[in-house]
């Protein structure tokens, strides 16, 4: 009997043990958990943005590129696309304006040479702004794209990505994106005030 006692009191001894240092090895790796969480919401969360901005930047430049002519007018109407491709991370213009987005819309010209020159740029959104007529976009369009008396339409999108739970870590950072497309209907897209011509127009 004497002999069971002992065999029963070390048994709960060597369990008491043992949940001991479960109870360690489960707070040492608690941390560790957390913020693998934390990093897969968050990476989660970014990419979506990021393949949103994609779209967003993708139906901007189509929608040009099927143009002959695009007015003020169509710009404005165009970039009112912006709340249904980032839906839900904003949902109107207002939203998608405080949440940092920004868009534009450039037709870039290459002349005989394969050098580009902004031929017109509209933009819209947060601290985004319109390139000048003529400025130099060599560093912007890749030399591959660069071919001789061509017209490219260039559409890049920007956004102010601020992490849900991440914040604690990082406040917020840049997302973009940027898209390349060739005129479909005519060799060069032009931007007029109005339609139909004659007006001001830029091509």
């Amino acid at each position: 009997m004497k002999h069971k006692c002992l065999s029963l009191a070390r048994y709960l001894r060597r369990a008491r043990n043992e949940s001991g240092l479960a109870a360690v090895e489960f707070a040492l790796i608690l941390p560790v958990m957390v913020l693998l969480w934390f990093g897969g919401v968050e990476l989660t969360q970014g990419l979506s943005v990021d393949r949103h901005l994609n779209n967003l930047a993708s139906s901007l430049g189509d929608l040009v590129s099927r143009s002959k002519i695009v007015t003020h007018a169509n710009m404005d109407q165009i970039f009112d696309v912006a709340p249904g491709a980032m839906y839900p991370y904003c949902k109107t213009e207002t939203e998608c304006t405080a949440a940092g987005l920004g868009m534009r819309v450039t037709a870039v010209n290459m002349n005989g040479a394969g050098n580009a020159t902004v031929a017109w740029s509209r933009a819209q959104g947060t601290g985004t702004i319109a390139y000048v007529n003529g400025a130099g976009m060599n560093s912007v369009v890749p030399a591959t794209l660069r071919v001789p008396d061509t017209q490219i339409i260039v559409a890049e999108v920007y956004y102010t990505y601020r992490p849900a739970i991440g914040s604690l870590f990082v406040d917020e950072y840049g997302l973009e994106d940027r898209m390349f497309f060739v005129p479909r209907l005519v060799s060069k897209i032009q931007l007029c005030e109005s339609n139909p011509p004659p007006t001001t127009c830029q091509s």
